[in-house]
């Protein structure tokens, strides 16, 4: 079961990894076309803007949840490093304590995005230019996003209360004397 739940896991990510490089590579494309239209050929292509600005959304969304994996956000380690420094047990529940930190604040998000995906489901917003393309979908990938994040967060507590437990034991603390 842990070993299905980790290539599971290892899938998420690396398909997240692919649509974040996906999205990188396709909208510096568009950008670039979109310069040469309008600077050198003079004929600018306007849904090229809209199409880059929205796969852009898109992977940025998607490298939200990548960066919470991959534990590539930015944070100030400046606090942690003056209280903790030396203090393996105290940079365990410094971590996990940042964890559920993490969580509880994306758990006060998550029912606005919930409602946000609720009413993109209900009441589909089209685009200007392009009549026809639904631009509700960058709801409900704000939605899908903070889940997924919600998802990595979950893991790496699961994972840091589990290095906490190792520090703690007593057969740890004799080894460190």
């Amino acid at each position: 079961m842990k070993a299905a739940l980790r290539w599971i896991l290892r899938l998420v990510e690396n398909a997240e990894g692919a649509i974040c490089a996906v999205g990188l590579f396709i909208t510096s494309l568009l950008i670039f076309a979109q310069v040469v239209n309008r600077y050198f050929l003079h004929f600018e292509i306007m849904w090229f803007s809209d199409l880059a600005l929205y796969i852009f959304i898109f992977f940025m969304l998607v490298a939200a949840a990548y960066a919470t994996w991959r534990e590539g956000h930015v944070a100030v380690d400046f606090l942690r490093d003056k209280i903790v420094r030396d203090k393996p047990v105290s940079a365990a529940l410094y971590r996990v304590v940042l964890d559920v930190m993490s969580i509880a604040a994306l758990g006060a998000i998550l029912p606005a995005a919930l409602r946000f995906l609720k009413r993109a489901l209900k009441y589909p917003e089209y685009g200007t230019l392009v009549r026809w393309f639904n631009t509700s979908w960058l709801q409900i990938t704000l939605f899908i996003a903070l889940v997924l994040v919600l998802i990595h967060l979950v893991v790496i507590l699961g994972r840091d209360i589990g290095d906490l437990y190792q520090k703690t034991r007593p057969e740890a603390a004799q080894g460190e004397e």
